[in-house]
């Protein structure tokens, strides 16, 4: 039968109810949306946490000290990739997801009440860092666990455009963070939030968190590892597992991951540092214009799952990677303009070519791999080049343009790295769309 049209005849035979299914997905998003506003919310008051953490009278060196701790979390993501994937593919997903969550909102709330260095001194920064190591070992089990959960809960006709669905939980906790840090902004004068009301949104996790754990405890097993368990195929190891025998398809999603990594952290992380400190925005300004982009890039990418599953992930993909290379430096020239309409048509165009790529990472970090082993390869794959081209996003892209004076050395960087991408994906990805999950 086919797999399409067909979708009992998948390997996971028990496709759930409507309300099920609308329940699997709001589990699911629920737990990436408080990840990613944690994330968001840092990278958005960050010139605020390096006058809190950091001595007075570089502002550059605050900057780049910042954008390192942001980046040293990120080493971190393996780790929980490595850990949280063993226990998704031993103890099941769900109870990984929800623990999860859990590590993710509580380490979020101590950074909002850790001492700065006027009173802690060198202490501060490191406590810094280690709420940004345990948040990024939290994340390392987050993504990869919901898309392989809902990868194996939904009807395959349909992947793409759920997986769509929760991709966009990563860019709208953004919107959501921009619009707390802008509210609180606009309401507090400069001194006050750089005291403390920049503290007010990392406290903001605790009831996400909360709230995210209910539902992820309310979720039930998807039927493809319930079915796995009983059948004894579980393997003892599932990383040295995933390495000897899906190494080829890792490597794939390593390469693809790469780019969403350093154009999602240039665009969501960087972006309104970039437009702040390099081209003199206002912080409101700042905001309000990559909260524009921010909505682009939430359509473009429910939009990208629609057009997988009709056209196939291989033609998608390939399209936004196309759309990176030929319109990401065109895209930094209009935000580096000087008018504020221009760099919001250049934030834009920049998030709608990252769309479709984004999305159809996430399904196939799904569908590439077998479920004894999914969530391991998915998890130990996109969070190694998170690790090395998402958390260095920002201080590569500070560092480039302190040392070139080139205020579209991002885009050169993002470029580059898409153009190696599109060259090893378009030799080896092969379609996914009607493949049957093993």
């Amino acid at each position: 039968m086919n797999a399409v049209s067909q979708p009992a005849t998948y390997a996971n035979p028990h496709v759930p109810a409507p309300a099920n299914a609308r329940r699997n997905i709001v589990g699911a998003c629920i737990g990436t949306f408080t990840e990613y506003y944690d994330i968001g919310i840092y990278a958005l008051v960050a010139p605020s946490i390096a006058t809190s953490f950091f001595p007075h009278g570089n502002p550059t060196a605050a900057t780049l000290n910042t954008f390192a701790i942001f980046a040293l979390g990120f080493l971190a993501r393996p780790l929980g990739g490595i850990l949280f994937g063993f226990l998704g593919d031993r103890i099941g997903r769900t109870r990984t997801l929800a623990a999860a969550i859990l590590l993710m909102a509580a380490s979020t709330v101590a950074i909002g009440v850790l001492p700065t260095w006027e009173t802690a001194g060198v202490l501060a920064p490191l406590l810094l860092l280690v709420c940004r190591v345990v948040q990024s070992i939290s994340v390392g089990g987050e993504f990869s666990g919901a898309t392989s959960y809902l990868i194996e809960t939904t009807e395959p006709r349909k992947r793409g455009t759920v997986i769509g669905i929760l991709n966009s939980s990563v860019a709208i906790p953004f919107i959501v963070s921009i619009g707390v840090v802008f509210g609180i902004s606009a309401a507090l004068s400069d001194a006050a939030f750089n005291s403390w009301g920049w503290r007010i949104p990392f406290l903001l996790a605790a009831p996400l968190g909360i709230i995210g754990l209910y539902l992820r405890l309310r979720l039930k097993e998807s039927a493809a590892f319930t079915e796995m368990k009983e059948n004894g195929a579980e393997p003892g190891n599932p990383l040295m597992t995933g390495i000897r025998t899906q190494w080829r398809k890792m490597l794939l999603l390593f390469c693809a991951a790469a780019v969403t990594a350093s154009s999602y952290y240039i665009l969501s992380a960087y972006m309104v540092t970039y437009t702040t400190t390099t081209l003199g925005y206002a912080r409101e300004t700042a905001l309000l214009v990559n909260g524009a982009a921010t909505v682009f890039f939430a359509a473009s990418i429910i939009l990208g799952g629609f057009a997988a599953d009709r056209f196939g992930r291989r033609p998608v993909i390939l399209t936004g990677l196309v759309g990176l290379i030929c319109l990401g430096i065109p895209s930094f020239l209009l935000v580096t303009a000087g008018h504020a309409a221009l760099a919001v048509l250049g934030q834009i165009t920049f998030a709608i070519c990252m769309g479709p790529v984004s999305t159809t990472v996430f399904i196939l970090a799904g569908e590439l791999f077998p479920t004894p082993v999914r969530y391991t390869c998915n998890a130990v794959s996109y969070n190694f080049a998170y690790a090395i081209f998402g958390g260095s996003a920002p201080f590569v892209a500070t560092w480039l343009i302190d040392i070139t004076d080139l205020k579209i050395a991002p885009a050169l960087y993002t470029t580059s790295i898409a153009t190696v991408s599109i060259v090893i994906l378009a030799i080896f990805l092969k379609e996914t769309r009607e493949a049957e999950l093993g």
